[in-house]
């Protein structure tokens, strides 16, 4: 990383930086972009692909590699943001997304990835997950061995209950249409919403009751940002 960030700043050096509009890296848990993100006035889009250890202790994941990942996607000015996850440490922590800029987000990933979006100009949510295991597609957190098949769109890798209040110009998620539900209180946008990914699920194959699908596959409460996960030393 240390190479990484002195490469950075002799690229920045030359002036170069000025003119990339696309920048596609592999990022770890000492990630250093956020600093160089002012440099890159002209970005169209943003790729990050995360390739951190295995094995992270709690101390490193939560005071290191979640801060300067939310850090790096909030500094960004780009309006495609690109997430694709290649290694990660497997905890079951929120990872928040904040940004001011992003109207496409694009992330490839484990189903316990677990953002929240917090995006005023989001228009599209577009997830990538591993659909080539037959019946164990899905690794959604305390997910039956008998119900892997289909991935749970709304929780899988991205939860859709955090756009409610965050995403107000969302219009698309993981295919699914969901600008023309207005925003009444959540019980009421959330019934509505829940309709629409029932019928998608039915549409991929699906075959449970919608009881029984909403039980294991949909949220029933608002989800809650946390106030603050890490903390960058």
């Amino acid at each position: 990383s240390n190479f990484d960030c002195s490469l950075l700043q002799h690229i920045n050096r030359l002036g170069t930086l000025r003119c990339l509009t696309r920048l596609d890296v592999l990022v770890d848990q000492n990630m250093y972009l956020e600093q160089f993100m002012a440099e890159l006035p002209n970005l169209l889009e943003l790729g990050l692909n995360i390739l951190t250890r295995p094995g992270l202790s709690k101390h490193v994941y939560l005071n290191y590699y979640i801060p300067r990942l939310e850090a790096v996607v909030a500094a960004s000015k780009a309006p495609v943001l690109k997430v694709t996850v290649v290694a990660e440490t497997r905890r079951q922590v929120t990872k928040v997304f904040r940004n001011k800029y992003v109207k496409k987000f694009v992330l490839t990933g484990p189903c316990t990835f677990n953002v929240f979006p917090v995006m005023e100009r989001l228009q599209e949510v577009v997830v990538n997950l591993e659909t080539s295991l037959l019946d164990n597609n899905c690794t959604y957190w305390k997910s039956r061995s008998d119900d892997r098949g289909l991935h749970r769109a709304g929780l899988c890798c991205v939860n859709f209950g955090a756009v409610y209040e965050n995403c107000p110009n969302l219009e698309r998620f993981m295919g699914v249409e969901v600008g023309t539900v207005r925003r009444w209180t959540f019980n009421k946008w959330n019934i509505k919403m829940k309709k629409k990914f029932y019928d998608d699920y039915l549409q991929q194959g699906g075959a449970k009751e919608m009881k029984a699908w909403a039980k294991t596959r949909w949220f029933s409460r608002c989800p809650v940002l946390p106030e603050n996960i890490g903390v960058l030393d």
